[in-house]
């Protein structure tokens, strides 16, 4: 009896219960239906918090703007800025730019001078800021200089040459926030709207800085392929919004009738939408489709498009 008590238990050892391998097929199977399902929601909420992020990026940048004017008498930023320690002829050849203006308000540091140097001279600070986090920033090359696109961030860096150094961001300001230089040369960025207003000039009143007309519609910074960019109401719809053309735009600023400017604004970066921070502080979520609608320039008039 013992014999065959142990030979019992021997046979139902052998016999314990496990997953055949149809089972095993069809776990794998439930897994991977799971996994289909829950990794477009993942990915939906991996770009929704980039996205925050970025807005909060732009709300700093916005924050930063209006503290530079309430120490600047209420002017915003020039489109050129000289290094203020230098001699005129010198610093009137480098245009510090927003980047460099606003960072001592990102990062409370002054914006540094370097003799013609190959030095990289973006606090970290301040390209986390400027960076958005739903773009790669591109390499710290000497002479690498050019526009972004949706997925890239733009760099400033000349040939090494220069006091600026190089400069990495992932957003434009709208030029027409501008205020003009103080030098007669600011007098060359004088151009003509479509609707034949004048813009541009020392002291010129089509600046939104100096005129009331800015308001909560206003673009002031945006994700972006540039440092910045002139929209006007006839710029057309870009043949893509991956912002790689931005390149081949004929020129820095809008001629009669325009010059398609609006394509460095409307960029695939959020889900074909982008963040902006507006004139009145608020930052907002923007479709592509609705960048027409907003006020960008005085005398702006408004459109619907019907984007592709």
């Amino acid at each position: 009896m013992w014999f065959a008590g142990a030979s019992f238990y021997e046979k139902k050892q052998g016999r314990l219960p496990g997953f055949t391998l149809v089972e095993l097929l069809v776990v794998i199977g439930i897994i991977a239906i799971l996994m289909a399902l829950l990794l477009p929601a993942l990915s939906r909420a991996k770009a929704l918090a980039m996205s925050t992020f970025c807005s909060s990026n732009l709300r700093q940048l916005g924050m930063a703007y209006f503290e530079y004017g309430g120490a600047n008498q209420n002017k915003s930023v020039a489109y050129g800025a000289d290094f203020p320690w230098l001699n005129s002829n010198v610093g009137q050849s480098y245009n510090m730019g927003w980047p460099r203006l606003l960072s001592a308000y990102l990062t409370s540091q002054q914006p540094q001078f370097y003799s013609p140097s190959q030095v990289m001279v973006e606090p970290p600070a301040a390209l986390a800021v400027l960076t958005c986090p739903s773009t790669f920033a591109v390499s710290n090359i000497p002479g690498s200089w050019g526009p972004g696109s949706a997925a890239y961030a733009w760099r400033q860096w000349d040939n090494g040459a220069s006091p600026q150094g190089g400069w990495i961001a992932s957003y434009g300001m709208n030029g027409w926030m501008y205020r003009a230089t103080d030098n007669a040369n600011q007098g060359l960025y004088s151009y003509v709207l479509p609707d034949g207003t004048t813009s541009g000039g020392i002291g010129s009143s089509t600046y939104f800085w100096q005129s009331l007309q800015a308001n909560g519609s206003t673009p002031l910074f945006g994700d972006c392929v540039w440092i910045d960019s002139f929209p006007v109401w006839t710029d057309p719809i870009p043949a893509t919004y991956t912002g790689d053309d931005a390149a081949n735009m004929p020129s820095p600023f809008p001629q009669p009738g325009g010059n398609g400017m609006m394509q460095a604004f409307c960029i695939d970066r959020h889900q074909r939408a982008i963040n902006m921070a507006f004139a009145d502080g608020h930052v907002e979520h923007v479709s592509l489709a609705d960048l027409w609608k907003l006020n960008w320039t005085p005398n702006w008039i408004p459109k619907s498009v019907n984007l592709h």
